[in-house]
């Protein structure tokens, strides 16, 4: 009889439910707090399993980080590559502004990572922003232009998504509802459309 934990990942999807529970649970509780039992019993897995396809809650840790990270730059070379040079600045934010409202947990992750302040976050933040880095210096025409786009645009992004309960006050609205979330994607590219002339 085969071992349970043998079972093809791809046919059973255990991997994809693991990661999903984990993702809710390291942005909710941050990698120290957080619990590989509560993952498991989230994923209808046992610890065992997470030990065997992650080994373990770092493993587990790295990998969410890892995974957002590939599907954030893919997102981001999809923005690159339907188009030319002209409206880029602003296909790069709409398309990183989609991803967060996609994945809104992957900024309570980042976050929690920089708060943490343990000695490997300077590492974990290279491993993230230097494929970024390279991206946007390739299509921006220089390392000053695309720092500050980086600073000014995915920063104004990445804020919106952070301080919600703080937005929520001030607009009275939630930022999350269908209109507000329009109405600052309009802002957003017409802010990252401000970039067009330095990167052309």
């Amino acid at each position: 009889m085969a071992n349970p934990v043998q079972i093809s990942e791809e046919t059973s999807g255990v991997r994809p439910r693991i990661l999903d529970a984990a993702r809710a649970e390291f942005s909710e509780r941050g990698p120290d707090a957080a619990s590989v039992r509560t993952i498991g019993k989230h994923a209808g897995v046992t610890a065992a399993m997470i030990n065997y396809y992650f080994g373990g809650k770092q493993g587990l840790y790295d990998t969410v980080l890892a995974e957002a990270q590939r599907r954030l730059l893919e997102r981001l070379a999809a923005a690159v590559s339907c188009g030319g040079a002209e409206g880029l600045p602003r296909r790069l934010a709409e398309a990183y502004f989609d991803f967060l409202v996609e994945e809104r947990q992957l900024q309570r992750l980042l976050l929690r990572q920089v708060l943490d302040r343990s000695d490997d976050v300077r590492a974990r933040a290279s491993e993230i922003a230097s494929p970024l880095r390279q991206l946007l210096e390739d299509n921006f025409g220089g390392r000053q232009v695309a720092e500050q786009y980086a600073i000014s645009v995915f920063g104004a992004i990445a804020g919106y998504f952070l301080y919600e309960p703080v937005l929520g006050a001030f607009l009275g609205a939630d930022p999350f509802c269908p209109e507000s979330l329009a109405a600052r994607r309009k802002h957003i590219g017409e802010l990252a459309s401000l970039f067009e002339r330095t990167s052309s």
